[in-house]
């Protein structure tokens, strides 16, 4: 994968992603993260690139809750109940990010000292790190300066450690960290560290894929939808004469973060079992500028294009910036004829599948009035049943993935909560 986006980019990007979630978690993650980095930073023995993981890591100790908690009282299910969600972010970044040796971080980021004594992990300080930093965060942003250091000694050798303690309370001074949460500085600081966050070619895709099942957070079905058009758009584009290495790469990353913006569309306007509202399809529509918010600056231009392209035609009908044809590069038209046929293709509650005889007849009868690119939709139509077939094989096998983590979770859940 080239450098149309970096580790840098992934990261904010998946940062950013979840914000259109719930942007009280991921606030939340992102201070721990600032909090953990100054600690480790003033422990010392850490490498650079370390402390971008270890950060990174912490930023997204919650991703759990963006699934199971989401909306509910942070106070509440961080504090008071936090395995529901330790154990589902646990296992969704085992089995759907590059992190697998380094996940019981997150099983273990809430649980006190004291129960850990016995146990070894990789990463095990880390959990300790983010315990202490995670309930500082959370009570001294509740009642700001009514809580301090000082309330959490009460609890030196149970819940936390005497050291970690000292730790937070020595980065808290040498940093200012109290004023940089107020006037939010800290965040450019955090900008700057993730810049040494070094991934690997294979841990970029990963992460891209991740990012996938991320967009199944609110509607699982999202996952299919996404990773539909992102597999029929990649085998299209194999069969286009001269298109080369470089653009397959960019395309699959647009394509596979092009509905990335459906996070900030209501779950039951998703899936409506009725005709759309002016004001709810306007909401539907208003998902591309979504993607647009996460994306800029974050990944190349061509790439951006490619993502918000997907409800573009070629004769300026489209949304939500009315391009035409010679605006267009070849990544933008594959994707629109995928993204179209994935929405033809694909069962919801508001329409039945059709089926390939339909699908064919509307692409045909779209080309004819100037909507899709000729080239692009003979190319799907001569080879249909191939390229359907790999797309529903690829989308099926990460809805299984998904629907697995459920029946995971729900073991280690009821064997670790009785």
């Amino acid at each position: 994968m080239n450098e149309g986006i970096t580790s840098n980019d992934i990261c904010r990007i998946i940062l950013e992603a979840l914000r259109l979630i719930d942007k009280r978690l991921i606030d939340h993650g992102e201070r721990v993260a600032y909090l953990i980095w100054r600690m480790m930073e003033y422990k010392g023995g850490y490498e650079e690139y370390e402390l971008a993981e270890y950060a990174f890591i912490a930023a997204l100790h919650d991703i759990g809750a963006f699934k199971v908690e989401s909306g509910k009282d942070v106070l509440d299910f961080d504090v008071a109940h936090p395995m529901k969600h330790s154990i589902y972010g646990y296992l969704f970044m085992k089995y759907t990010s590059p992190i697998e040796e380094r996940s019981k971080i997150l099983m273990y980021s809430h649980i006190d000292v004291l129960q850990l004594k016995d146990v070894e992990f990789e990463g095990k300080e880390i959990s300790e790190f983010i315990h202490l930093a995670g309930r500082y965060d959370l009570f001294h942003n509740s009642l700001g300066d009514r809580f301090g250091i000082q309330n959490l000694r009460a609890y030196e050798g149970k819940k936390f450690s005497a050291r970690n303690i000292d730790l937070l309370e020595s980065a808290l001074k040498k940093n200012e960290i109290e004023e940089k949460f107020k006037d939010n500085s800290y965040r450019e600081e955090l900008n700057s560290l993730w810049k040494g966050l070094l991934f690997s070619e294979k841990e970029k895709q990963i992460y891209i894929r991740m990012l996938i099942y991320i967009s199944g957070f609110n509607d699982e079905y999202n996952v299919i939808n996404t990773m539909t058009s992102t597999m029929v758009a990649t085998e299209i584009a194999g069969r286009v004469e001269g298109f080369g290495e470089d653009e397959m790469k960019e395309l699959f990353i647009g394509s596979a973060l092009h509905d990335m913006g459906m996070l900030t569309v209501p779950e039951d306007i998703i899936n409506a079992p009725r005709k759309l509202t002016n004001e709810e399809m306007e909401k539907v529509r208003s998902h591309v500028k979504a993607v647009e918010n996460v994306l800029k600056d974050r990944v190349s231009d061509s790439i951006l294009k490619i993502a918000l392209g997907h409800h573009e035609r070629l004769d300026g009908s489209g949304y939500p910036y009315g391009w035409t044809v010679d605006q267009m590069s070849k990544g933008q038209k594959i994707l629109q004829v995928a993204d179209t046929v994935t929405a033809l293709t694909c069962e919801r509650a508001y329409h039945p599948a059709k089926n390939k005889e339909a699908v064919i007849r509307i692409l045909q009868d779209e080309m004819n009035r100037n909507k899709y690119d000729r080239e692009v939709v003979m190319t799907f139509i001569n080879d249909y049943d191939n390229i359907m077939t790999v797309a529903k094989s690829r989308a099926e096998e990460m809805l299984s993935m998904f629907k697995e983590l459920k029946v995971r979770y729900e073991k280690v859940k009821s064997t670790l909560m009785r």
